[in-house]
């Protein structure tokens, strides 16, 4: 869901691509179309069910709102599902009538066939590179940006945490990320359940001489899929968000995962360009739904909103808003 902020940077020019392209559209298709597994699924959604004490209604959890009726959510807070999008569009059309909403993962398709602010999934296909890192700098990742990840591995280390300490990191950085968006902050006890549950892990980055936290995200491997749905880091020259990005690559590489998922991005935004450093490639979410779902015109005058409130006020009322957010 977020990324480091990749403020107006060289690294987002089109002429700082890499050495030579990642694989065309045409390859790796099969792969990157990775759906999750089905006790992922299930075993997520009952997390948030027992977090937010949501009831559950067949596979769909119901969202309480503040404004109308509830809503039937079939996954709420991952990008997708396991549905293919058949079935969803059947699922959708059985909920005719009823607020409901599924997210579901289409096909690849060419950058020129997306618009501008379309939701897609940004994924590495590591299999394309036979899982070696020397192939995937020198490949996949675009020239700058590797200067970016050098200049930040003599800067900064990085270990999994999942004590304390690395929950503690792991907000302090996604309060900063989604304070900068106008997004609210879900409950600590959301994470700590998630990686409970679902055997994630938290990747830190801190500065190697006064350990202060950089950046920090999450890691979830499902099978042949890893998944990283939340990552922060903070606004520095010395981009702690490239080593912590290139570290999530680096554990996927040693593990084998076929692919990587760096979470949803808007086609074209910010996060988008700066996850495409990384020879990314994007994979379109389809939202059913009983109504259009234009997020990003329908939240515009919140997030104003949100991010011009203080600190104190979004943390404490970020938990309570998130149980009403169907399409969080």
């Amino acid at each position: 869901m977020t990324a480091p902020d990749p403020e107006s940077r060289p690294e987002n020019r089109p002429d700082a691509g890499p050495e030579s392209d990642p694989p065309s559209d045409g390859e790796g298709k099969g792969t990157l179309s990775l759906r999750l597994g089905a006790d992922f699924v299930s075993g997520w959604r009952a997390v948030y069910c027992d977090a937010y004490r949501w009831r559950r209604e067949g596979r769909f959890a119901v969202v309480p709102s503040l404004l109308g009726s509830p809503a039937l959510s079939y996954l709420p807070g991952l990008d997708h599902s396991d549905l293919e999008v058949a079935e969803a569009r059947a699922l959708s059309r059985e909920l005719a009538g009823q607020r409901h909403l599924l997210r579901v993962l289409g096909s690849p398709l060419p950058e020129e066939s997306l618009a501008p602010g379309d939701p897609v999934v940004m994924r590495l296909d590591l299999s394309a590179f036979g899982h070696d890192l020397d192939a995937l700098r020198k490949r996949a990742l675009r020239r700058l940006a590797r200067r970016s990840v050098r200049r930040a591995a003599a800067r900064y280390r990085v270990s999994e945490e999942t004590g304390r300490e690395g929950f503690a990191a792991l907000r302090e950085m996604l309060g900063l990320a989604l304070g900068r968006r106008g997004a609210p902050l879900p409950p600590a006890a959301l994470f700590s359940s998630l990686v409970s549950a679902l055997d994630g892990r938290i990747l830190v980055v801190r500065d190697r001489a006064s350990g202060e936290v950089g950046a920090a995200g999450l890691w979830f491997r499902d099978g042949p899929l890893a998944w990283t749905p939340w990552t922060g880091a903070r606004r520095d020259p010395e981009r702690p968000g490239h080593r912590l990005f290139w570290a999530l690559v680096e554990k996927a590489a040693a593990e084998g995962v076929p692919v990587l998922d760096f979470g949803r991005s808007p086609f074209g935004g910010g996060t988008y360009r700066f996850k495409k450093q990384f020879g990314a490639a994007p994979v379109p979410v389809l939202f059913l739904s009983d109504r259009p779902r234009d997020l990003h015109r329908r939240y515009a005058p919140a997030l104003r909103l949100w991010r011009a409130l203080p600190r104190a006020a979004t943390a404490r009322l970020g938990p309570f808003l998130c149980r009403y957010l169907a399409d969080y």
